[in-house]
Formats: C-alpha cells, structure tokens, sequence
C-alpha cells in the first residue's frame, strides 16, 4: 500500500524516513532541491521516533 503525505516545507526542514534523512537545501522556482543521508545519527530527540517528522531549523 502507497502512502501519500503532503508537507509544505522550507529550506532547514529535516525528514525522517526510516533510516533515510532528507534535508532541504535549497528551493527555487518551485524546484526543490533535497540533501539524502542514509543511516545517519542525529543529536535531537525528535530525529529517534521514527513516527515523528522534525522540521529542524539549521544554519545557512
């Protein structure tokens, strides 16, 4: 079964997939352009639960 999810998110935003991080690095025109960490290990608590999505401000 597909699940379909829609998120309005900004450039900083985090998502977590599994194991699968994928950040938002840039948006432009309507084209987004996304940053995939496989297995990757965060600090916050909120990247743990794999039933949480974190949108985590990050520097520029």
């Amino acid at each position: 079964m597909v699940q379909i999810h829609d998120f309005d998110l900004t450039v900083g935003d985090i998502l977590r997939v599994g194991d699968t991080v994928i950040t938002v690095i840039d948006i432009d025109n309507g084209e987004v352009t996304f940053r995939v960490d496989e297995g990757e290990i965060h600090d916050d608590p909120r990247m743990n639960d794999p039933m949480e999505v974190a949108s985590i401000s990050i520097p520029r």
